[in-house]
């Protein structure tokens, strides 16, 4: 029997499950409404289409990294309880969707969402995260995800995941050529300072990357504060850099101290490896994710 839109519409109204749910329930009923609601209540997805009003802020951040260490991603994964986020199947999940989003370098949720599911391609992402919604009895949703890929310039991919899960970063460093890029300082780098980023959650590589409005604000900003404090006028300019200074340490990568001796900035940790291998070595991106923090928002 052929499926028409007008059918899978009218299915769709009655059980709030996804079109392509729909579909597929009628395709195998071959057209009967009551055993295509029955097939879909089976699998859970009509009940799991009734959750989507009820908040999912809970989660884990999915992270992965291939192989050769030249392709990384991180996928936050949200579900309504820490209970149900602690369990081996909800994060094998995030971690196997963090891993798909990496290998078919998805450009957006929805293309995730329709895509064959590739521990089961037999049946979409939607598909699957709808089943175990309606076997665990928790709304979830994938709430974000991003990638880096190397794509033939040397360099590698470090991760580094905490708070059981809860923060994921990546971090991407270059190199000029694959054997300094394979050698273990360079290695060593990419996770201290993915690890580095997991604890400090900095908001730029380096000062350049702040817009000069924002510096402009942060600069009166001090300059206020000295003003207020009686600052004599002619030294106000020298405090205002010393304090900027030291705001730059605390917002950019580059400058901050590192978290395993503070002795260090993160600049110096770069240097160091460079001087190891004999070429040039530079942290070109890096991504910090932690569950819940754009919940509500747009991202």
């Amino acid at each position: 029997m052929a499926i028409t839109a007008e059918m899978v519409k009218k299915l769709r109204e009655q059980t709030g499950a996804g079109m392509m749910d729909c579909k597929k329930a009628l395709t195998e009923t071959n057209g009967d409404y009551e055993k295509a609601i029955t097939l879909l209540r089976e699998k859970g997805i009509a009940v799991a289409a009734k959750r989507e009003a009820r908040s999912a802020s809970e989660g884990l951040i999915g992270s992965y990294i291939s192989g050769d260490t030249k392709v990384g991603a991180l996928l936050e994964l949200n579900c309504e309880t820490t209970f149900v986020a602690k369990t081996d199947e909800f994060s094998e999940l995030a971690k196997s969707l963090a891993a798909q989003v990496a290998k078919d370098k998805c450009a957006c949720i929805n293309c995730l969402m329709e895509a064959p599911y590739a521990a089961d391609p037999s049946s979409t992402v939607n598909d699957t995260i709808s089943e175990i919604m309606g076997k665990i009895g928790e709304k979830m949703a994938v709430a974000r995800f991003e990638f880096l890929a190397l794509d033939g310039a040397p360099g590698t991919i470090g991760s580094y995941v905490h708070m059981g899960d809860q923060i994921g970063v990546l971090v991407e460093i270059l190199t000029q050529t694959e054997a300094a890029a394979a050698n273990q300082d360079v290695q060593n780098l990419a996770k201290d300072v993915a690890m580095h980023i997991a604890w400090t959650n900095p908001d730029y590589m380096h000062r350049d990357d702040i817009a000069e409005e924002d510096l402009a604000k942060e600069r009166e900003i001090h300059k206020q504060w000295a003003i207020k404090e009686g600052k004599p006028e002619k030294v106000i300019d020298r405090i205002v850099d010393g304090r900027m200074t030291d705001f730059f340490s605390k917002v950019c990568l580059l400058e901050q101290a590192f978290i395993k001796d503070e002795e260090l900035k993160i600049q110096d940790l770069v240097d160091n490896a460079a001087k190891a291998v004999g070429e040039p070595v530079s942290i070109a991106k890096f991504i910090r994710y932690r569950v819940g923090e754009t919940s509500g928002d747009a991202e």
